[in-house]
C-alpha cells in the first residue's frame, strides 16, 4: 500500500522536479546576462539601466523557490551528515524514524510559510518600482512552491515509514535522479567497484 502511494506520487514529483530545475537554470542564465549587461552599460557605456537590479532580484526569488522541490527530492539540503550517515548504516530503522520526524516538521513549517506567504501575497496590488508588473507575480511564488514542496515532503515521509517497517527499496529512485545530473566517470567507476566487491563477499566468506 505504501509503495503504491509513493509510486503514484513519484510519477508526478520526479518529472516536475526536473522541469522546475531546468527552468531555474534558464532563469539563472538570464539573470547572469542581465547583471553582465548592467555592468557593461554602467561602467563602459556610462548609461546605467534602471530595471536590471530589480529584475535580477525577482529572478533570484523565482530561481530559489523553483529549485526547492528537486533539492528536497534529492536530499540536497545543507546539512552536517557525518552523524546521519553512521546512523543510516548502523541503525537504519532508527534513521528512518528520525527522517519521518524531520519530514513532518518540514510539512508544518511549510504550512506556516504558506499561511503567511498567502497573507503577504494579498498585499501585492502595488506595481514594481522599475518594471511594469504587479507584485502579485512575485509574491505568489513562495506559497505556491511551498505547497508543491509539501507533496515532496509527504512522499519522503512515506518512504521513511516504509524504512521503519524494514522496507528500504528506493521506490522513488532518488539516487538515480541525482545521478542524471551529478554522476561522473570516477563516481560511476567507484560504485561499480564497490558493487563488484559486495558480490564477491559471500564467495570469500564461503
Amino acid at each position: 500500500m505504501l509503495r503504491t502511494i509513493e509510486k503514484a506520487l513519484n510519477t508526478i514529483t520526479t518529472p516536475v522536479a526536473k522541469v522546475l530545475r531546468h527552468v531555474a537554470g534558464i532563469l539563472l542564465l538570464v539573470m547572469t546576462i542581465m547583471v553582465v549587461a548592467q555592468v557593461l552599460f554602467r561602467y563602459v557605456l556610462n548609461v546605467p539601466l534602471s530595471w536590471t537590479d530589480e529584475a535580477a532580484r525577482f529572478l533570484m526569488i523565482y530561481m530559489t523557490y523553483l529549485c526547492l522541490p528537486f533539492v528536497y527530492l534529492a536530499d540536497k539540503n545543507i546539512a552536517m551528515t557525518f552523524v546521519t550517515e553512521i546512523l543510516e548504516q548502523k541503525v537504519p530503522r532508527l534513521f528512518a524514524f528520525f527522517s519521518l520526524i524531520a519530514h513532518i516538521s518540514a510539512i508544518i513549517v511549510f504550512a506556516v510559510w504558506i499561511k503567511f506567504g498567502w497573507n503577504f501575497y494579498n498585499t501585492g496590488s502595488v506595481m514594481a518600482d522599475s518594471l511594469p508588473i504587479s507584485m502579485y507575480v512575485i509574491y505568489v511564488i513562495p506559497p505556491v512552491m511551498m505547497m508543491v514542496t509539501s507533496i515532496y515532503a509527504l512522499q519522503k515521509g512515506i518512504q521513511a515509514i516504509r524504512g521503519m517497517l524494514g522496507d528500504f527499496t528506493d521506490v522513488s529512485q532518488a539516487h538515480a535522479t541525482v545521478a542524471l545530473y551529478e554522476g561522473s566517470p570516477i563516481q560511476t567507476e567507484s560504485s561499480n567497484v564497490a558493487e563488484s566487491d559486495t558480490k564477491l563477499e559471500p564467495k570469500a566468506a564461503s
